[in-house]
């Protein structure tokens, strides 16, 4: 059975709420939610930022754990701009549920042709006939969002398997960490089963490391994945930005990490533009070559989504 995640965004919380549950039986919570369901041999879950607008990285986690986001745009506003910023920054497909005239805020993005509908119930129906992408063929790595100690059972962690094929037996590298873990089981949708593929919501059961040691944000990787302190790459600066950015203290979104760093480039990078410069982590941070990170200014008063990064 194949699996379908979607993000449900938007600044008005109880409407958030009410989309998700309309989609999914309620799970685990904390400051993102999730709701899962099965729908025409899928399995659908919902992911609500619970905890967005106040907490950034909700809205960053939840965009990276989905293949589809579903935004409810009931009002222009400074979290519409952002979420608008971050989905176009990631490449993550959208639909809109909004009476407005969104054209002004989606004509310079990657999103101009996405769906707008009038109801709930019409971008509910257009999303569950999707079938979103799947890379299977590259080496397997999971995002893990949550990790705990279950009695008789030993470590599980919960994710999303980003890319690859996942198999019981697995041995696997935990990063940035560097730790080896092996996957002693996997279950979907609370059944056990012998693999899971790229777009699956799995529980892990772990043999070679303990729950705090795989914190959030953690990446489980057959291989293409690196952990690093420095990071050389390409920045480029939205042009929804008010004013330039130069060297300075800022913090990254990459996968389900969110870190702080320090920016080093040349002179000032103007809205719109774009150069090479290196990130400074605290501690290492996973990430492949070639994916979509992110880089944020949570001191910002508008924008706080500000600039996309590309590994080089």
């Amino acid at each position: 059975m194949s699996s379908f995640n979607i993000a449900v965004l938007g600044e008005n919380a109880p409407a958030r709420a009410e989309a998700a549950q309309a989609i999914g039986k309620k799970g685990s919570i904390d400051d993102i939610a999730f709701y899962h369901t099965v729908f025409g041999g899928k399995i659908v879950s919902a992911v609500d930022s619970l905890a967005y607008p106040a907490k950034l990285p909700a809205l960053l986690n939840s965009i990276n754990l989905c293949d589809w986001a579903l935004v409810l745009a009931d009002a222009p506003s400074a979290s519409l701009g952002e979420i608008i910023v971050a989905l176009d920054f990631l490449g993550i497909p959208s639909v809109f549920v909004s009476l407005l005239d969104l054209s002004p805020f989606l004509s310079q993005t990657s999103l101009k042709e996405s769906k707008i509908f009038h109801s709930f119930g019409e971008a509910k129906e257009f999303l569950l006939s999707q079938e979103p992408a799947r890379d299977l063929q590259a080496p397997c790595k999971v995002f893990v969002d949550h990790c705990f100690e279950v009695k008789g059972v030993g470590t599980v962690a919960l994710g999303v398997v980003k890319q690859g094929t996942l198999h019981a037996h697995d041995k696997l590298s935990a990063l940035p960490q560097d730790i080896a873990v092996e996957v002693k089981s996997i279950q979907k949708n609370d059944d056990d089963v012998k693999e899971a593929f790229a777009g699956d919501r799995v529980g892990l059961s772990l043999k070679g490391t303990k729950s705090d040691e795989m914190p959030r944000g953690t990446v489980f990787a057959a291989g293409g994945v690196e952990a690093a302190s420095e990071l050389s790459c390409e920045i480029s600066l939205s042009k929804f930005c008010k004013t330039p950015i130069s060297s300075g203290a800022f913090h990254l979104s990459a996968g389900l990490q969110f870190e702080p760093c320090f920016v080093e480039i040349a002179g000032e990078l103007s809205p719109g533009k774009s150069a090479s410069g290196k990130l400074k982590f605290e501690k290492p941070v996973a990430f492949s070559k070639g994916e979509k990170l992110v880089l944020c200014n949570l001191n910002a008063k508008g924008l706080r989504v500000i600039a996309s990064v590309l590994p080089l």
